[in-house]
């Protein structure tokens, strides 16, 4: 029974010690260098994000426009009510 705690013990403890060694030396190394099956996936990821971008672009600019035509509006029915 205590020779399986110490050895759960010693376990646990080896991988508290070799985790963050792993960590640092993975993160002297540079991103992987990216394979040509990827290129085509973030391509095409990058050209939906531009895609999307305009749309967004499109719509804020659309609604900026209907909220200074709807301003006029206001405005004439504000005067027509004074006029009355």
């Amino acid at each position: 029974m205590k020779t399986s705690k110490l050895l759960a013990l010693a376990a646990v403890a080896a991988t508290v010690v070799a985790v963050p060694f792993v960590m640092a030396q993975s993160a002297d190394k540079g991103p992987a260098p990216q394979t040509p099956q990827n290129a085509p996936v973030d391509k095409a990821q990058s050209e939906a994000e531009q895609k999307a971008k305009r749309r967004a672009a499109a719509a804020a600019q659309d609604k900026a426009q209907a909220g200074q035509q709807a301003e006029p509006r206001e405005e004439e029915e504000e005067e027509a009510r004074r006029r009355r």
